[in-house]
């Protein structure tokens, strides 16, 4: 499950019947050193009955985010293909995209055509630019979530 955000919140059962919660947004160019600490706010916010359980596994990392907010497939070469920029949306569609690439390599290639023909425009403003700009932006949109 994952809402509206734009700053997605998302979260599921796993096998063994615990949540696994992902959510909240950081503008860090480093990976953060207390993952479980940063999320607690988020996950409360949608299951304030869990304020006094223990997270037991925290993990992080960077988000490849596009102009379109949509993933980017390209074909590299005949036998390399590569698909990123979930733009927060990872945990939906990465593993589509995965089967979809994997598909493509056996031989199948309908679904590869269809997203490989998806824009992927550069972020305006050079390398100068770029990480300022995204900030701004990326901080807009959450500004938005919480109004």
């Amino acid at each position: 499950m994952a809402d509206s955000r734009f700053v997605v919140n998302y979260f599921r059962l796993t096998p063994d019947g615990r949540l696994l919660f992902g959510g909240g947004e950081s503008y860090r160019r480093h990976l953060r050193s207390e993952v479980k600490s940063f999320v607690r706010p988020f996950l409360l916010r949608i299951f304030p009955q869990l304020k006094d359980v223990t997270i037991d596994y925290g993990w992080g990392g960077t988000l490849g985010i596009t102009m379109t907010r949509l993933p980017f497939v390209h074909r590299l070469s005949p036998h390399v293909l590569v698909s990123a920029g979930y733009s927060g949306q990872g945990v939906a569609l990465a593993p589509l995209f995965g089967k979809i690439l994997a598909e493509t390599l056996a031989g199948q290639i309908g679904q590869m055509d269809v997203l490989g023909r998806l824009p992927v425009p550069r972020f305006f403003g050079g390398t100068a630019l770029r990480y300022p700009l995204l900030v701004a932006g990326l901080t807009y949109y959450a500004l938005r979530d919480r109004l």
